[in-house]
């Protein structure tokens, strides 16, 4: 099926098209980085989805990228790293505020959008993927925040929907663990399994006959993607669900981040990575993301979650371990990172001399609970 590009040209890396029955098909095309955003893809997305979102004549999106190994592998956070050692902060600021900016407009965008999740689905595509209202998974797809790795922490809208998963968002936060097709459907991250060919499921929803479904867009594309549905046998995450019930009680960092520590030796591999990804990882990543869970767990709006992840990126990104973070896996790739250790493994000692306060009280009341300032 050939569709035919829209008169606007948003961003050279975007293919936007347009199909029958009210449709857009936008794209990412950033294959060599796994379609990995900066700040001129976020903005060209944002006007995008502005455009279609007042445009009459537009009834649904369908959001993808053009190769099967990746949707989006989340921000081009080498780009981001060297404006930080440029002291060019404000610059890399600009890029979590455009980017925040799109994930908050999808959560609140009227119009059904769908996102084809297939391969890997990471980091800020992920913020993007949790946005939608319907979101495709293949058994081919694998779906993380892994920020423990670089210094970053979970951000792009984390903040609420790891905490709206209870102990498993926060497992997931801490280890940055992948998560197969099953699991995302199992704890609500995609909403659809699909085994067709994209463009097979494409062509489906493509020639919905909207005025059969008195009920609406969604029902109509609900209802569609439910007759494509195919359920997979249970993969790593529901195989571990109370193990995870054990370590993360959510009360203690301390107790957490120890008890994971402690699945070294357990028989499965997935458990053992994830113990290896936070014994690894970033001491101040993981402090932040068990306190970004407890404030989540409050229940914010949208607006307000990323009111405040705008603030911590801004608190982060100057932080020492995301330009260390960065470099040890990303640029010299020797994973050796030099964290900066705290005076002890409290939240208290992680983040002594160097609190991540911020303009909201909400927030600024939670570390003075927790003794961090």
């Amino acid at each position: 099926m050939t569709y035919s590009p829209v008169s606007k040209n948003y961003h050279p890396d975007l293919i936007v098209e347009e199909a029958k029955n009210g449709w857009r098909i936008v794209r990412l095309n950033r294959p060599k980085s796994l379609h990995a955003l900066d700040e001129t893809i976020v903005s060209a997305l944002f006007e995008v989805f502005q455009d279609f979102h007042s445009d009459d004549a537009v009834k649904a999106i369908w959001l993808d990228s053009t190769t099967p190994k990746a949707f989006c592998a989340g921000g081009d956070v080498r780009k981001l790293r060297q404006l930080v050692i440029n002291d060019e902060v404000e610059t890399a600021n600009q890029f979590f505020e455009q980017e925040y900016a799109l994930d908050l407009l999808l959560h609140n965008y009227a119009k059904p959008v769908l996102v084809w999740g297939e391969g890997y689905v990471m980091g800020g595509g992920l913020g993007l993927f949790m946005a939608a209202p319907f979101r495709l998974v293949t058994p081919h797809s694998r779906l993380a925040m892994p920020e423990i790795n670089i210094g970053l922490y979970p951000d792009v809208g984390a903040t609420r929907f790891l905490a709206d998963r209870g102990a498993i968002g926060l497992f997931t936060g801490l280890t940055g663990s992948i998560i197969t097709a099953a699991g995302a459907y199992g704890i609500g991250w995609a909403t659809h399994i699909c085994d067709a060919q994209r463009n097979t499921v494409l062509e489906k929803v493509i020639n919905i006959d909207w005025s059969h479904y008195p009920a609406g867009d969604f029902r109509a594309i609900d209802d569609t993607l439910n007759s494509m549905h195919r359920p997979v046998g249970p993969g790593p995450l529901q195989n571990s669900l109370d193990v995870i019930h054990s370590v993360c009680r959510g009360v203690n960092f301390e107790h957490d981040y120890d008890a994971i520590v402690g699945l070294s030796d357990a028989r499965s591999d997935w458990l053992r990575q994830a113990s290896e990804n936070l014994q690894k990882g970033s001491p101040t990543t993981a402090a932040l993301t068990w306190l970004l869970w407890q404030w989540g767990k409050q229940v914010h709006s949208w607006n307000e979650v990323f009111e405040l992840e705008t603030q911590i990126s801004d608190w982060k990104i100057r932080h020492a371990d995301f330009v260390e973070g960065v470099r040890a896996r990303l640029v010299d790739k020797d994973l050796s990172p030099a964290w900066k250790q705290g005076a002890s493994n409290s939240l208290k000692g992680i983040f002594a001399g160097n609190p991540p306060t911020t303009s909201i009280e909400s927030w600024n009341e939670l570390l003075k609970h927790y003794d961090v300032i």
